[in-house]
């Protein structure tokens, strides 16, 4: 029989110094053994892998003072909730916790995987779980809180396990390698640290596959052939080709590791990791598996934006991937979408600086334009004031007369009207123009159930007069009354469609020249009445009211 001891077992923790990643609930055990504030239930929840057992084991073992060496089987008991989990077994356990320890201070049952005991188990083991004896400890392990009844929770202290950090599990693996005297390369375990999740047991379960693969040689080609993933470097080679156009290169990388083994759905999740490194690369001290100067030159290359839009893109095709029969095809489609990423943004960046120069060149024309405008809005200024002085001196009026006063101000309001003569739009416009626009301004009046005024103003056409002046031809006072409710806006809708603010318009009361129109119901009536006399009798007969 083989001697060999697997690696999770040669080195599980047999002190709290060893649990690796739990300091927050080593710290808190080791205080409550020495005040002697024993809780009489705890709850240790968290992943797999992360020492929940082992830790119950020596918090059993440090209550009752046991040595490595003791004999535990007198006063410490585990329990598979996974196999013992009827409400027998655990009447079962009842019976025997009324019976006190044979050795040591306190009983301790370890129950793994308690979110496993049925309902009626459940039930069962609440009263002793409440108010057990005081020589009994109950240790309960969990992967899954949250299918535990909340009863049993809130009769438990809680202690939540974390997942252990990558770095911490390479140093750990670090020095297994170096009292196995097993040659290795840091970013082979950093691979192993990555495909473990956060499990210790996991990953020294994996490291015991790689140094049988390799012949006690850790090397990161070969452990990334035998727990099929990519390293880092290779996702570089594929982000370079898709950001540099490459696209057929690309996918011919993504092929080779997809004939190798390489899963279609663990490459994309690979790949979003890799994006999400490089924004970590830029505004922290992220470190990848081997230098990082060459990832971080992707990085600055590549836009926060752009990054975040490609992870959102990869979670779409991650969340399509069990939808869509063709999963190689998917990954190809993917790398497509985020060449044209690239592609998109730099022809986006391009016209932005085009537009950028024709701006810049438009302002400057603009600018010398207003400078050609100022100066000949002084020219004419001052010719303005030698008039002024002229007249002045020619009239010789005295300066503190009341006739010299009222001079004085006609010319400043001359002059005022002159610059707001020059800031005037006055922009010339057709006839034919004048039409459509009169006519669109009435459906928009149509459209806001304003139809009688709708109806007024296409009863006929404008006429344009002396080139800014409209006239229009309505077939009563009553007509003309009702358009002046429109009139100011109907200006300010010409003068900015034709921006000009000189255009003036009148309504003409002209009856020979209209078409026959009636606006109000009393002009209907009176029309129809004439036709037909019966009317004015049904109106009387009904008393009616218009």
């Amino acid at each position: 029989m083989s001697d060999f001891i697997v690696s999770s077992l040669k080195y599980r923790p047999s002190t709290f110094e060893d649990v690796v990643g739990q300091q927050h609930v080593t710290r808190t055990l080791i205080n409550s053994i020495k005040e002697n504030k024993i809780p009489s239930a705890l709850l240790f929840c968290g992943p797999r892998g992360v020492g929940k057992t082992s830790s119950a084991r020596i918090f059993a073992r440090e209550i009752n003072n046991y040595s490595k060496e003791d004999e535990l089987s007198f006063n410490i008991f585990e329990l598979d909730a996974a196999s013992n989990n009827k409400a027998d077994d655990i009447r079962d356990l009842i019976e025997k916790v009324r019976i006190p320890p044979q050795k040591g201070k306190y009983k301790v049952y370890i129950i793994d995987e308690v979110h496993m005991l049925s309902k009626h188990a459940e039930n069962a083991f609440l009263k002793t779980l409440e108010e057990p004896p005081p020589y009994v400890v109950f240790i309960l392990a969990t992967t899954e809180k949250n299918k535990i009844l909340p009863t049993i929770i809130s009769r438990c202290q809680i202690y939540d396990f974390n997942r252990i950090k990558e770095a911490e599990i390479v140093e750990y693996l670090n020095q297994i390698c170096k009292k196995e005297n097993i040659e290795f390369e840091l970013a082979a375990l950093n691979l192993i640290a990555r495909k473990s999740d956060g499990s210790m047991r996991d990953s020294l379960t994996i490291l015991d596959r790689v140094v049988n693969y390799s012949n006690n040689k850790i090397l990161i080609k070969e452990t990334s052939i035998l727990l099929n993933i990519i390293d880092d470097d290779k996702y570089l080679e594929i982000v370079q080709k898709t950001q540099n156009g490459n696209l057929v290169n690309a996918i011919e990388i993504f092929n080779k590791l997809s004939d190798s083994g390489i899963d279609e759905k663990e490459f994309m999740i690979g790949l979003i990791e890799y994006y999400r490194n490089l924004i970590l690369l830029k505004v922290s001290n992220y470190s990848f598996q081997n230098e990082n100067e060459k990832h971080l030159i992707i990085a600055n290359e590549t836009s926060n934006s752009n990054i975040i839009n490609i992870i959102k893109t990869i979670e779409t095709s991650i969340f399509n991937y069990d939808k869509i029969e063709s999963k190689k095809l998917l990954v190809e489609i993917l790398l497509m979408k985020i060449s044209e990423m690239f592609i998109s943004s730099e022809k986006t960046i391009i016209s932005s600086t085009t537009v950028d120069t024709k701006k810049k060149k438009s302002e400057l024309i603009d600018l010398s334009e207003k400078k050609e405008n100022k100066v000949k809005k002084e020219k004419n200024n001052e010719k303005l004031i030698e008039k002024n002085n002229k007249s002045s001196a020619q009239e010789e009026v005295s300066a503190f007369s009341i006739s010299s006063l009222k001079i004085k101000r006609e010319k400043i309001q001359e002059k005022k009207l002159i610059d707001k003569d020059e800031d005037q739009r006055n922009n010339s416009f057709e006839d034919f123009e004048l039409k459509i626009k009169w006519k669109d301004f009435a459906n928009d009046l149509s459209r806001q159930n304003k139809e009688n005024l709708a109806s007024i103003l296409q009863i006929n056409e404008p006429n344009l007069v002396n080139d800014f002046k409209i006239t229009y031809d309505v077939p009563s006072n009553s007509s003309k009354n009702e358009l002046r409710e429109i009139k100011r806006d109907l200006l300010i809708y010409l003068k900015n469609i034709f921006k000009n603010d000189l255009i003036e318009i009148e309504f003409l009361v002209n009856k020979s020249n209209s078409k026959e129109y009636f606006s109000t119901p009393e002009e209907r009536f009176k029309k129809l009445s004439d036709l037909n006399s019966n009317l004015i009798k049904l109106k009387k007969d009904l008393k009616l009211d218009l």
